[in-house]
């Protein structure tokens, strides 16, 4: 059972203190949380390839499906390709002015996040993610669901999707515009990574961020 500890009485709140209750009960026992950061994938970084995602039926459900489950195959291979015909053009236009949203590829350590993040649904499609920094490491937390104003029970569903070495990540770069609230991750391996970050969840990520 978790037992976040929280800052002792009369010292300043933690950054993000009130996404505590979501996801404090996450922290680990002797670990102390730092702040939480309210973030989305920045939509230029796309659905991960099939190949990354989990297999919507077990093999002995497949066996015994047969048929219907090669027509849901068959509709995310559609889904795919109205993906890359319609909204990837837009992607690709906007790639132009803003850059790409993740680099370095699917295995590189902003791959690995953006993975984790998307993952959380069974489509594949989740870009909501709670950072969860702590005296140790970056969880990425999530449920899965973008519903806003989430119940006790959701809050209780949130889990961890992955977890991010402090080492990993050198480097956070605001990049926000008038119509645009991007923040690129920088990884030591080089890769990088676009998040959507409200600008009142900003100054917590970069002062929560590489130290």
């Amino acid at each position: 059972m978790s037992h976040p500890q929280h800052p002792p009485y009369g010292a300043p709140p933690l950054p993000g203190a009130h996404h505590l209750p979501e996801v404090g009960h996450l922290v680990p026992y002797g670990e102390q949380p730092r702040g939480v950061v309210d973030a989305d994938l920045c939509d230029l970084v796309r659905r991960p390839p099939r190949r990354y995602r989990k297999e919507r039926f077990g093999r002995v459900a497949e066996a015994g499906l047969g048929c219907l489950s090669v027509v849901f195959y068959f509709g995310d291979y559609v889904a795919d390709l109205l993906e890359d015909c319609t909204w990837g053009l837009i992607r690709s236009l906007r790639r132009l002015c803003r850059g790409r949203g993740l680099t370095r590829g699917w295995e590189s350590r902003a791959g690995r996040f953006a993975r984790a993040v998307r993952g959380a649904d069974n489509d594949h499609d989740n870009d909501d993610v709670l950072l969860l920094f702590t005296d140790r490491r970056i969880l990425l937390a999530g449920s899965g669901s973008n519903t806003p104003g989430r119940t006790a029970a959701d809050r209780r569903a949130v889990r961890v999707l992955g977890e991010l070495p402090y080492p990993d990540l050198v480097r956070v770069e605001p990049r926000h515009t008038w119509i645009s609230s991007r923040v690129d991750l920088h990884f030591a391996d080089g890769s990088r990574l676009a998040l959507e970050v409200d600008g009142k969840e900003l100054p917590a990520l970069v002062a929560l961020g590489p130290r």
